[in-house]
């Protein structure tokens, strides 16, 4: 297939792949968004694919269905997730993705800059704060500057919909995105996600925290009484 840079699924590769993870709540379903920085034109953002993972699942389960997109792509990708409404999840993520997991909070305020490093089990997490209309407008300012490059199918569509679909309010603290009843926004929430970390500037350590965490580890030397062996 030609490469195309309009087209990401002619890309050979993401450098590096992110999906991007909407926990949703009772009633909503949770998403995967993949996508990453191009190979050959790394200013841009692809979206690759967005899924929505069935209704119901919590816990491992939502995990395990996640970890199944994550195979299709050799199980390499940084995992975003937004954990605004389920922070106790973070602990199931590590322990099936380990430190390629990176937690995000969505709220009033907050430009995603300054992380949080929170204790999980066998290890630690580094948790953002990002203000939903900041994510919101800095995705947008993306698409207008056609920085973002989207592979066109029901889901991508969808969360197009869904964003343009958004009710704005002005405040004096600035504009404030809201879902009509009924409505959601889930998977246009975690295309700006990844468009977020994509441009990231901690993405580089990131990845490589995710790599050390995969090198094999050298046994330690034996020592015997009469030295080194």
């Amino acid at each position: 297939m030609t490469f195309n840079r309009d087209d990401p699924n002619t890309w050979p590769c993401f450098r590096p792949l992110i999906i991007a993870h909407d926990v949703g709540r009772s009633r909503d379903r949770s998403t995967a968004v993949i996508g990453g920085l191009g190979p050959f034109v790394p200013s841009l953002v692809g979206i690759k694919e967005a899924e929505e993972l069935p209704q119901g699942l919590y816990g491992s389960a939502r995990a395990s269905a996640l970890a199944a997109i994550d195979r299709r792509y050799y199980s390499d990708a940084i995992i975003v997730a937004d954990l605004s409404y389920d922070p106790t999840y973070a602990e199931v993520l590590f322990e099936a993705f380990g430190p390629r997991v990176i937690g995000l909070t969505i709220s009033r305020n907050g430009e995603g800059m300054d992380p949080e490093r929170r204790p999980v089990k066998h290890g630690s997490m580094l948790f953002y704060t990002i203000g939903r209309s900041y994510l919101l407008e800095l995705y947008h300012s993306s698409l207008q500057s056609r920085q973002v490059r989207i592979v066109h199918g029901p889901l991508t569509q969808r969360a197009h919909e869904q964003l343009t679909r958004l009710e704005t309010e002005t405040r004096e603290s600035g504009i404030v995105y809201r879902c009509a009843p009924g409505q959601h926004d889930d998977l246009g929430v975690s295309c700006a996600m990844l468009a977020w970390a994509a441009r990231h500037p901690h993405l580089v350590s990131w990845v490589r925290t995710a790599m050390s965490a995969r090198m094999p580890r050298r046994p330690p030397p034996r020592i015997s009484p009469l030295g080194w062996t």
